[in-house]
């Protein structure tokens, strides 16, 4: 292992995958394709932070996760499908050269579908060379606004080698702190807003000046404390703690609680303000809401924990904040949903992110 870095991977295979795609069936999850990618140095790079989400449920949903700043969204690593159509007739959509003018984009219809238009039966995604070397920086401010001012010079300075960078309010931080207290994997940090950043590249030289840029961005905007994490064991712990916080934000209200959860996305100079107002109304309304999310991609969450006996008036207070977050989120020229979908939950808010027109060339 190099100083500073993680270790050394295996070199891509030109011979084993030459195309660096793979045709997966629907039951196949982003670790159990992975495991078998091994021998080739390649990945599947999408990670929505669930080692049981199936790739082809990840089309569906249009999931994304931690890695988006830097390997794109589902949607950008899917190349083709196969499904199945409500009459039972198969469909066969895109394709898995690089190029394809031919017809409408049916594989971009399909991501995002959430079932509505066929079960999926086979995908075919793109696969990315395994990183030679990998660094993570944890970062921590005073302010909120000033960890998010510091997203967007991170994005700027790091751009292909930023490949995670995570935002995390006080109180997400003393949500972590308290869930991880007794795993003994992570130390507790202060309570204060951090940013959890993931560098990666094909060498030690190609990573280090843009870890270098980041600190100096990182400073420039007010980090307080800054640490790098360099051996694999300690950076696997690192982003394990980081995938558990949906669950430490609902312990907050103990083994019981269920999470209303949002899932903003707005452009990055639009985040500070957002999440900001966000956190802002969280405390004005008296609830609990930890904020935390994807800030590389102005991707954020607010997990409001909920309990069976919660007044209707709490209740109102949980909704208020998700509908403001929304208004806010449509108004920057953001979305509703960045990865979580649709569902029922957000139909009433595609009117205003889309217009009449969209909304109905989605109905028709």
């Amino acid at each position: 292992s190099a100083p500073g870095v993680g270790g050394t991977r295996p070199a891509p295979s030109a011979t084993a995958l030459p195309d660096m795609d793979a045709t997966i069936g629907p039951a196949v999850t982003r670790p159990g394709l992975n495991t078998s990618l091994r021998h080739a140095g390649l990945a599947f790079m999408v990670d929505p932070g669930s080692p049981d989400a199936t790739i082809a449920g990840m089309v569906a949903c249009g999931a994304s996760g931690t890695s988006a700043v830097k390997y794109g969204t589902i949607r950008d690593n899917v190349l083709a499908a196969s499904l199945v159509l409500p009459d039972g007739s198969i469909a066969n959509v895109g394709c898995r050269s690089i190029k394809n003018s031919a017809g409408y984009d049916l594989r971009g219809l399909m991501v995002g579908s959430e079932g509505t238009l066929g079960v999926i039966t086979s995908v075919t995604v793109r696969l990315h060379p395994v990183p030679g070397f990998t660094v993570a920086v944890v970062a921590d401010f005073k302010e909120l606004r000033h960890a998010a001012d510091a997203v967007q010079e991170i994005v700027a300075v790091c751009r292909g080698a930023l490949a995670r960078c995570e935002l995390l309010d006080a109180g997400s931080v003393r949500a972590f702190n308290a869930y991880n207290a007794n795993s003994g994997a992570v130390d507790a940090l202060p309570e204060r807003p951090h940013l959890f950043l993931e560098f990666d590249g094909h060498s030690e030289a190609a990573v280090s000046p843009h870890v270098n840029a980041a600190s100096e961005a990182l400073r420039g905007c007010g980090c307080r404390d800054l640490r790098v994490a360099s051996a694999d064991a300690e950076r696997a712990a690192l982003w394990s703690a980081r995938h558990s916080l949906y669950y430490a934000a609902l312990a907050i209200r103990g083994p019981d609680a269920a999470g209303f959860v949002t899932d903003a996305c707005v452009p990055l100079a639009a985040l500070p303000d957002a999440i900001v107002e966000t956190a802002r109304d969280v405390e004005e309304l008296g609830i609990v809401g930890p904020c935390f999310g994807h800030a590389g991609d102005g991707n954020f969450h607010c997990i409001m924990p909920l309990l069976e006996n919660d007044t209707e008036e709490y209740l109102g207070a949980v909704r208020e904040v998700n509908d403001r977050l929304v208004r806010r989120t449509v108004a920057a020229g953001g979305s509703c949903t960045g990865e979580h979908g649709v569902g029922l939950g957000k139909v009433k808010y595609l009117r205003g992110q889309y217009g009449r027109g969209a909304c109905w060339m989605m109905e028709a």
